[in-house]
């Protein structure tokens, strides 16, 4: 019935996403079949937007992709910003809006596997940071109920005519303890943070001709939940938005501007699946916030377009027989004085990501608008990785990942096109090539350590983030013959782990693990001596959050050191870019080849 189609990596246009059109999918729950339908539109992006409809009663997922507005607007937003519609369906025509809190065979459970379902990345990659539920009527209600039941993996929730939500089932979701903290599985309660604590994004929009469309204390819950305490503003004629004005728990990582709730009432706004409402659903409330993974909970904040929003230059040219795309972002100071040399700082996304999620996700642009640095961000081409662990599967979709290791059939040369680009940007503006420097995350922090290793007379120090020299993964570098012959060249490393990746990495190093071997193998890198340290438990700093490892030379330069952050999963933070250069990169230059270190910068 539905029109689907397959397509290869091609080297002209990397990014085409290689599955397009309508899928029937199935879910199991309680020992049943139940279905739903995946809309992919041509042109989406790698980690991009899922949003998933949840129609009223007496509707299928059918109904929804034939008679609903969702695909034109998938199809028609700019690229950078398509969106991946998940179409939902009640059992039997008719939601159990009723349902007790933690059914295992209900209605939420349901929407708990397409979720599920959704995070894998076979045909696609919906980033983590951008899950969003939207339904009307009894839909609407389910919407809301889904968002209570696990609210750490929805970055909005806005419903039409479907706020009338059990007040036993709110009650129980207020008091339910929350393990799932995006990334971090808090099983023990150690942080004691409850479902109603985890701030939800949420545009309730009442409508007084649908049967569940008053609401009855779901608006208060959501307003609660974002620690919200003013009153709200009208932001349009019928819309007041409620936003939270005290700093957030983990500022800078998180934005109050993000912590929001809209109220509206619009009589007959759920009639036709709400179709008048769902642009503005979309672009004026879902798409205006994201919930990056580094807190517990994640932690919200408002979207910007890297062109758009911020201003960084667009690139997209062919090199190596590749089309590569790259962003670069010059802060408005360095644009006042253009002729004046400043530092540069590449910084690699992860595996399955893009410049564009990097550039958000990370926010080295707060950091280089602060201290006057350029900021490149280039993305990374499709392929797939063998490995299985919790973020990749070889049974993947290829999906962006940095060609480190040679094994994407005909893939792209990384080291030509850092070089490339290197020389592109120092063309383009003034730069100090004594203070460049690269940084990246997961996969993006291998491919960090490659430069620092093959080009170390570029770089004036490297900062890998959930990153060490993995053993493993098929990610092992050092049987790489250009990692083999590289240049006797120290470089100040600086390496990031979170104590929630143990999948991954050892938070702790020991003489036994790939956290301990990386050290010792930077600290031989960089000719400190002994290679091995003679006690890990010596020398640990702690600060709040953060556990740091220093090793220095001779004149106190901290050559190779190590973090790891307490509850931190498998992700990067705001605060951990600020760390970066303003206790590392900014310390740090590269003088007629020597490593030249300034404490008093």
């Amino acid at each position: 019935m539905y029109q689907n189609y397959q397509y290869e990596v091609d080297p002209k246009d990397p990014l085409k996403p290689l599955y397009q059109g309508t899928f029937e999918e199935k879910v199991t729950v309680g020992g049943k079949e139940r279905r739903y339908l995946v809309y992919i539109p041509k042109g989406v992006r790698p980690s991009t937007a899922g949003v998933f409809i949840l129609p009223e009663n007496s509707k299928t997922a059918d109904d929804l992709w034939r008679d609903s507005w969702w695909r034109m607007i998938a199809d028609t937003e700019e690229t950078k910003e398509k969106l991946i519609v998940f179409f939902l369906e009640p059992e039997n025509d008719t939601w159990n809006t009723d349902e007790p809190y933690g059914k295992p065979d209900g209605d939420v459970a349901y929407i708990e596997q397409v979720y599920l379902a959704g995070a894998q990345r076979f045909k696609f990659c919906v980033h983590e940071a951008k899950f969003y539920l939207t339904g009307c009527r009894e839909g609407g209600v389910l919407a809301n109920m889904a968002a209570m039941y696990n609210p750490a993996v929805w970055a909005g929730v806005a419903t039409v005519g479907g706020s009338q939500v059990n007040e036993n089932y709110r009650q129980a979701a207020a008091e339910d303890f929350c393990t799932n903290l995006d990334g971090f599985i808090d099983e023990t309660h150690r942080l004691n943070l409850k479902k109603s604590d985890i701030p939800m994004p949420a545009w309730v929009i009442n409508d007084p001709e649908s049967p569940v469309g008053t609401d009855n204390g779901t608006a208060d819950y959501w307003k609660r939940s974002c620690g919200i305490t003013e009153d709200g503003k009208q932001t349009s004629p019928d819309t007041v938005t409620y936003i939270r004005s005290a700093e957030p728990p983990y500022a800078p990582n998180q934005e109050k501007e993000a912590f929001r709730v809209c109220m509206s009432t619009i009589p007959g706004g759920s009639a036709d699946y709400a179709n008048l409402l769902l642009r503005r659903i979309w672009k004026d409330f879902l798409y205006r916030q994201r919930r990056w993974m580094s807190g517990p909970g994640g932690d919200l904040r408002v979207t910007k377009d890297p062109v758009a929003d911020l201003g960084m230059e667009y690139h997209c040219e062919e090199i190596g027989g590749w089309m590569r795309e790259w962003y670069v972002y010059v802060p408005e100071q360095v644009k006042q004085n253009p002729g004046k040399p400043v530092p540069l700082v590449f910084a690699m996304h992860g595996y399955t990501c893009s410049a564009e999620i990097y550039c958000s996700n990370s926010e080295w642009y707060k950091v280089a608008d602060k201290h006057g640095f350029i900021l490149v961000h280039p993305t990374a081409t499709p392929s797939t990785i063998e490995a299985t662990t919790v973020a990749s599967s070889p049974d993947n979709v290829a999906l962006p990942a940095w060609n480190f290791m040679h094994t994407a059939p005909n893939g792209p040369d990384e080291l030509l096109f850092f070089r490339t680009l290197l020389e592109k940007v120092c063309t383009d503006h003034a730069i100090d090539r004594t203070r460049v420097y690269a940084t990246g995350h997961s996969h993006g922090s291998v491919m960090t350590q490659v430069l620092a290793m093959t080009m170390p007379e570029v770089f004036a120090a490297a900062a890998p983030c959930s990153g060490v020299l993995f053993q493993g993964f098929g990610m092992d570098i050092r049987v790489l013959p250009e990692i083999h012959n590289r240049k006797d060249c120290p470089i100040p490393i600086w390496m990031f782990g979170g104590e929630q990746e143990p999948w991954l990495l050892p938070n702790i190093p020991t003489d036994t693990n790939s956290t301990g071997d990386s050290i010792r193998i930077w600290r031989g890198n960089n000719h400190l001596t002994p290679e091995l340290p003679a006690n890990w438990e010596d020398g640990w700093q702690v600060n709040g959050r953060w556990h740091d490892l220093h090793y220095a030379r001779e004149d106190g330069a901290p050559m190779v050191n190590y973090t790891w952050v307490d509850y931190m999963p498998h992700a990067t933070m705001t605060e951990m870019s600020f760390r970066i250069w303003e206790e590392f990169f900014s310390k740090f230059s590269r003088v007629d080849g020597e490593i030249k270190y300034n404490p008093g910068v």
